[in-house]
């Protein structure tokens, strides 16, 4: 109890000036953590990991879910009220243009989106666990990580007025997937399983909504009212969500409005399942495996990107 006071106590006092500072001034990490990360991509596959068996962490893969889903929550809980709020007294406006100092960047809130933005580095584990365990990386995967901490680092040390509105979007969203995660790692396949396709749906509905804002602050900084954003921020941020619309809604049609679309790449894992444990299913479908436990995925993989693309049963030998 002492600690959750002190905890309590942090985030009710926390300044999110010392963060941006402290950000302004390590520009480099994500330009590292990039380098890192694409080696980890299309290095280790093909040569560290090459003739060695996948790596068992099916605990780990499980309580790690379980964390996000968690921090997720409480995301949700600080960012989406405060959100919800500003909009019903204030206006769409003020809630995405207004400099963050004046409602969010300090306290409860600002501590959370400020976790927002660092907990883009530790969700790249999420690629660890495909890699350890011989899973193809499909570029909708790497991309979406490695854009989202770059453009969330950049919009934060700008202190653009939008932020909370995709911090908020994106706990939301992410409450759900990797609770759903979660519970796929469990096994609880038939309770959850159904609702893939809703969760796919939501995060379009995600991009369309960041569309949305990031073009109306950009038209709204050029009247004289002005909009507490950044050009080059905004322009990223549109390029950004309109490539993850474009690239979910190709999957989503490919998937679940494509007859036989999730047969056929199930089908497409059962040929692979015969030569390797932890064999890949085409397009970054999620993998089946013959192994008898103790990997990752266990009866499916999550690619981390939120493509819930095809959690069939998995094949036996």
């Amino acid at each position: 109890m002492e600690y959750l006071v002190q905890f309590n106590a942090f985030q009710t006092n926390f300044k999110a000036q010392n963060l941006v500072d402290f950000m302004n001034q390590h520009i480099d990490i994500p330009v590292v953590l990039v380098t890192l990360y694409l080696t980890l991509i299309f290095y280790v596959p093909n040569n560290i990991m090459k003739n060695r068996n996948p790596v068992p962490c099916k605990t780990f893969f499980t309580l790690w879910n379980f964390v996000l889903t968690v921090f997720s929550i409480i995301g949700t809980y600080y960012t989406v009220p405060v959100l919800a709020s500003v909009v019903w007294n204030h206006g769409v406006r003020f809630s995405a243009c207004s400099n963050p100092d004046v409602f969010y960047f300090d306290g409860p809130v600002g501590f959370w989106v400020g976790m927002f933005i660092l907990s883009k580095i530790p969700e790249l584990m999420d690629t660890v666990f495909l890699v350890v365990q011989k899973k193809d990386v499909i570029f909708l995967h790497w991309f979406h990580h490695v854009t989202v901490m770059l453009y969330c680092w950049h919009a934060y040390t700008h202190k653009i007025g939008s932020g909370l509105w995709f911090a908020a979007m994106n706990f939301s969203v992410h409450s759900i997937m990797y609770f759903y995660y979660f519970l796929m790692a469990i096994g609880a396949r038939s309770l959850v399983r159904p609702i893939a396709p809703l969760i796919t749906s939501l995060q379009l509905l995600q991009m369309v909504v960041g569309m949305a804002v990031t073009i109306a602050t950009f038209v709204w900084r050029q009247d004289s009212e002005g909009c507490h954003v950044d050009a080059a921020n905004s322009r990223m941020g549109l390029a950004m969500y309109t490539s993850y619309f474009i690239l979910f809604a190709v999957l989503f049609k490919k998937l679940y409005l494509t007859p036989g679309g999730r047969k056929s790449l199930a089908s497409a894992g059962g040929k692979k399942s015969s030569t390797s444990a932890a064999s890949p299913v085409t397009e970054g479908s999620s993998s089946t495996s013959t192994s008898k436990g103790g990997l990752c995925n266990v009866e499916e993989v999550q690619d981390g990107a939120g493509q819930f693309l095809n959690f069939d049963e998995k094949k036996k030998k």
